[in-house]
């Protein structure tokens, strides 16, 4: 058997075997038509699976088809509590892999391929670009503080220290005199809502 092809197949034993999937989040909810419950989100398997969260507007990555419709069963909590029936299905939309949308009837989810223009997609644009600019600096504070740290730390083990005379550790005092500076560094990083990556624990 060709390498490419055991690889491929072990991939995909692997990602069954472990449960990997993706999730779609909805914004705003979907209310479940059987009991009204608010879902905020839909687990599938449909694309690359990579434990990765989508919205509406995001390109896909793995998607099986460049555009049509995907259909996904949508797990209701609240229908699952009363005993009644708790999966049904919605439908992604996809056009050129990006996610246009998420429908209840197919008809809704290939309708929507029709009616996508370019002011949708200039907007999807500037979303991805702001979300990458406050990615970068995210990235940009965690590296300097990272090695700002390690600088002192250099100075320090070799008796160099000048931490009042170098800027660099006056901005990074509070983790400098925290019993644990490395913990304290993750700290000030992490973001406030763990499933908006966008959010950040403190701002200068």
């Amino acid at each position: 058997m060709p390498d490419s092809v055991l690889a491929v197949l072990q991939r995909a034993y692997y990602h069954c075997s472990m449960g990997i999937f993706d999730t779609v989040r909805f914004d705003p909810p979907r209310p479940c038509p059987n009991c009204g419950t608010a879902i905020a989100e839909v687990q599938t398997k449909a694309f690359d699976p990579g434990l990765r969260d989508y919205r509406v507007g995001d390109v896909i990555v793995g998607s099986p088809i460049l555009s049509g419709v995907i259909r996904e069963e949508l797990y209701c909590p609240g229908c699952a509590a009363t005993d009644r029936t708790s999966r049904r299905s919605v439908w992604f939309s996809i056009w050129h892999t990006l996610l246009v949308g998420v429908y209840d009837e197919p008809g809704q989810a290939e309708q929507r391929l029709q009616t996508v223009d370019r002011a949708e997609l200039l907007d999807y644009l500037a979303r991805h670009q702001s979300n990458a600019l406050t990615w970068h600096d995210r990235f940009s504070r965690l590296y300097g503080e990272l090695q700002n740290l390690h600088d002192y730390q250099q100075k320090r083990d070799s008796g160099e220290i000048q931490r009042e005379e170098d800027l660099r550790f006056f901005r990074i005092r509070e983790i400098l005199d925290a019993d644990d500076p490395l913990g304290e560094l993750i700290r000030n990083n992490k973001p406030v809502n763990p499933e908006d990556e966008t959010e950040v624990g403190r701002e200068d």
